[in-house]
């Protein structure tokens, strides 16, 4: 394995870990100092936003995008030119993230 293959094993290993690292890091309790978005939120805003299913929602998604976008990569690797395997990375981390977006939004008025 060259010198260029560790750093692109080690840097997609990092951002996975960083995705998957991130639902267990955030909870309600500190959502709102490192929940982006939420952290900005007004006292009275932050009462409409269901924080609880957002949190739900978000772990399950930031969960899958991680095991899936590694699961691309590693395909890839083995099958392409790493140049092509980092232009399909970076398309499998960024397709997703509209989904995200426009899921996320629904949890902005929590009904009560």
């Amino acid at each position: 394995m060259e010198k260029g293959d560790v750093i692109l094993w080690c840097s997609v290993a990092l951002t996975q870990l960083t995705f998957l690292a991130i639902p267990y890091l955030i909870n309600e309790s500190n959502a709102k100092y490192y929940l982006a978005g939420y952290n900005t939120l007004s006292k009275a805003d932050r009462k409409n936003f269901d924080l609880k299913g957002y949190l739900v929602f978000q772990k399950k998604f930031l969960i899958t995008y991680s095991l899936t976008t590694a699961f691309i990569f590693i395909v890839s690797y083995f099958i392409l030119l790493p140049i092509n395997v980092v232009i399909i990375y970076v398309i499998s981390l960024t397709i997703p993230l509209p989904y995200l977006i426009i899921q996320g939004n629904k949890f902005k008025n929590k009904n009560t």
